[in-house]
C-alpha cells in the first residue's frame, strides 16, 4: 500500500483504497453477461465506420466517391459522436444501461440501413452521422452496464475486454470483404450488419436494468466496491485533453498502416497480414493490460496509460523510418502500446465514478471521439502535403503530448486528494507504479 512518507512513484492514486486479497475472487451476478453485452454494444457503436472503411474500394467505385470526400465521410461518425458524447452520457445516466443499449442498437440499425440503401455520397454521410449519434449513446451504455455488474476485482479486465471492441470491429469489417462483399456485393455485407443490430436491439428490449440507488445511481447486487472518490473537474478536463491527443495519434494507424507499409516496400498481401496480426495483437493486449491492473490494484493506471502512450511514440517514429523492418516493428508497437490504452483509460475514470459511469464516460468520450475524427484527417493532409514520414512523426508528437498531459492530470488528481505530487529530497526511488512497456 501507500508509503506514508510520500514516494510518488510508489503511492496509489487514492488513500485508503480497499483491495481484495488475491484469494478473494468475488463475482457479481450476471458479470459475464454484462461484459458480453458491453462488447456487443461497443462493437455496434463503431461498426458503421469500420465496416465502411473495409468496404471502401467497393463503395467508392459504386457511389463515385473521391478519396478526400470518403475520408471526410469516414470521420463523420466520430465527429458527431464526440460532439454529442456529453449530452448522450447524461441521457443514458437517466435512462439506464438497458434502455441506453436499446437506443444505441436502434440508432445503429437505422445507420446501417441508410448506408446499405445509400445512392449518393450525401446519403452515405447521413448514415454515418446517425451512426455517430448511436456511438455517442453506445459507449456510456456499455460502461454503465460494466460498472453496474462487475466487481472491483474484475473491473480492469472487464474494460479491457470491452475496449477490444475496436479491433474486433476492424476484424469483422475485414472478414466482410471476402466473405460477403466480393461474392454478393457491399450492400449485402452491410445488410448482414443490420441483422446483428436488430438481434442486439431485441436482446436489449427483453433484458432488465439492475436495481438502482436513490437518485438513479445503479447498484450491482452483491458487488462490493470502494466508495466513489470522483475526479476534480480540472483533472477530468485535462485527462480528456490527454485522451484527445492519444486518440488523434493512434486512430490513423487503423486507417493508414497498410498503405504506409506498401509505400515502404512491403508486399500488399504481407501488409494485409500485418494489419490483421496487429488487430489481433491489439485485442489480446487490451485484455492482458486489464488483467495486470486487476492484479496490482494499488498501482497507478494513469501512469500505465502515460507509459503506453510514450511507447507508442517510439512505434510511430519507427513507422516514420519508411523501411520494411521498421514498419513491422513500428506497427506492432503502435498497436501493442500506442493504441492499447483505451481500456485502461475507461477503467481509471470509471473506477473513481462507479455511480455516474454513463455521464463521466460522456465527458471523456468527447475527447476520444474528436481525436478519432480529427487524427486521420490531420494525418492524411500531412501525408499528402509532405510524406508518410512527416505524418508518422506528427502522430509521435501527439502521442508524446498525450503522455505528458495524462501525467499532468494525475498530479492534479493527487493534489486534490492531499497526496504528494513529487518525491521528497534524498528518498530512494522505489519501483514505479507499473513498468514501462518495452
Amino acid at each position: 500500500m501507500a508509503d506514508p512518507a510520500g514516494d510518488v512513484d510508489a503511492d496509489p492514486d487514492e488513500p485508503g483504497r480497499r483491495t481484495a486479497a488475491p484469494s478473494r475472487r468475488a463475482r457479481s451476478p450476471g458479470a459475464v453477461g454484462a461484459v458480453l453485452r458491453a462488447v456487443a454494444v461497443s462493437v455496434l457503436g463503431v461498426l458503421p465506420a469500420f465496416l465502411v472503411g473495409a468496404l471502401a474500394v467497393q463503395i467508392r467505385a459504386d457511389l463515385q466517391v473521391g478519396l478526400g470526400l470518403f475520408g471526410l465521410a469516414a470521420a463523420t461518425l466520430f465527429a458527431v459522436s464526440g460532439g454529442l458524447a456529453r449530452p448522450a452520457g447524461r441521457l443514458v445516466q437517466r435512462l439506464g444501461s438497458r434502455r441506453g443499449a436499446a437506443l444505441a442498437a436502434a440508432l445503429a440499425t437505422a445507420s446501417l440501413t441508410v448506408i446499405a440503401l445509400a445512392g449518393s455520397p450525401a446519403a452515405l454521410m447521413a448514415g454515418l452521422a446517425v451512426g455517430g449519434l448511436g456511438n455517442a449513446v453506445a459507449q456510456p451504455s456499455a460502461n454503465a452496464v460494466v460498472s453496474e455488474l462487475v466487481t472491483e476485482q474484475r473491473l480492469g479486465v472487464a474494460f479491457g475486454i470491452k475496449q477490444s471492441s475496436i479491433p474486433a470491429a476492424t476484424l469483422l469489417g475485414g472478414l466482410a470483404v471476402p466473405g460477403v462483399a466480393l461474392v454478393f456485393g457491399w450492400r449485402w455485407a452491410v445488410a448482414c450488419a443490420v441483422g446483428l443490430a436488430v438481434v442486439l436491439l431485441l436482446v436489449s428490449l427483453t433484458g432488465r436494468d439492475v436495481g438502482r440507488r436513490r437518485g438513479g445511481a445503479p447498484r450491482a447486487p452483491g458487488a462490493p466496491r470502494a466508495p466513489d472518490r470522483g475526479l476534480p473537474r480540472g483533472g477530468l478536463v485535462v485527462l480528456t485533453v490527454g485522451g484527445f491527443l492519444g486518440s488523434a495519434a493512434a486512430t490513423p494507424t487503423g486507417v493508414f498502416l497498410v498503405d504506409s507499409a506498401v509505400a515502404a516496400g512491403t508486399d500488399a498481401g504481407a501488409a494485409g497480414l500485418l494489419f490483421a496480426g496487429c488487430s489481433v495483437l491489439g485485442l489480446v493486449v487490451r485484455i492482458g493490460y486489464g488483467l495486470l491492473v486487476d492484479r496490482h490494484p494499488t498501482r497507478s493506471a494513469y501512469l500505465f496509460i502515460a507509459n503506453l502512450l510514450a511507447a507508442g511514440t517510439a512505434g510511430y517514429v519507427l513507422l516514420a523510418a519508411g523501411t520494411v523492418p521498421a514498419s513491422v516493428a513500428g506497427g506492432v508497437l503502435a498497436y501493442g502500446a500506442g493504441w492499447a490504452w483505451t481500456g485502461l483509460f475507461h477503467f481509471a475514470v470509471i473506477r473513481d465514478n462507479r455511480d455516474a459511469a454513463a455521464s463521466v464516460t460522456g465527458f471523456v468520450q468527447t475527447g476520444l471521439s474528436l481525436g478519432a475524427a480529427s487524427g486521420p484527417l490531420l494525418f492524411g493532409v500531412v501525408a499528402q502535403t509532405w510524406s508518410y514520414s512527416a505524418a508518422w512523426l506528427t502522430a509521435a508528437a501527439l502521442s508524446l503530448a498525450g503522455a505528458v498531459t495524462v501525467r499532468v492530470s494525475r498530479r492534479m488528481v493527487r493534489r486534490s486528494r492531499g497526496l504528494p505530487v513529487s518525491r521528497l529530497p534524498g528518498r530512494r526511488r522505489r519501483a514505479p507504479d507499473l513498468p514501462a512497456p518495452t
